[in-house]
């Protein structure tokens, strides 16, 4: 008699806890460097922030439960945060490119960072995130 072994693993409870831990990595990494580095946000790393706060309640809930229905909403917020973190590269590579977002007290083209931008660690999260919900696929209900 043989058996075959097949691994026994949810792919979308893998990657909705992947999705979860670097938003969860994100949010933190932007709290350290916030709170203990004392880097204060620009405009648009508010917007960032916007987009990857809630991320960390609502992958943690839909890991916890091992609900992919959470994928558009999720996904949703994280290309949207892609897009500001793009944009946000874009306005420290070519200064003035967002004037008009960018006119508050902390002008968005500084680098605290410099060789490894905080925006371009944002966008690397975003990206990780969508690819991830990307790849869950939902089940029937």
């Amino acid at each position: 008699m043989q058996t075959s072994s097949k691994p026994s693993f949810d792919r979308n409870a893998l990657l909705l806890a992947f999705a979860w831990l670097v938003a969860l990595a994100a949010t933190l990494g932007s709290l350290y460097y916030s709170e203990v580095r004392n880097f204060i946000p620009c405009t648009l790393c508010w917007y960032q922030r916007i987009a990857m706060y809630p991320l960390v309640f609502m992958l943690g809930i839909a890991t916890w439960r091992n609900d992919p229905h959470i994928r558009p909403y999720a996904l949703t917020l994280s290309l949207l945060g892609l897009f500001w973190s793009s944009y946000h590269l874009l306005e420290q590579w070519v200064p003035g490119v967002a004037p008009s977002v960018c006119k508050g007290p902390i002008p968005c083209n500084v680098e605290y960072v410099p060789g490894f931008p905080i925006p371009l660690q944002a966008g690397i999260a975003f990206l990780l995130i969508s690819i991830a919900l990307f790849w869950v696929r939902p089940t029937q209900r």
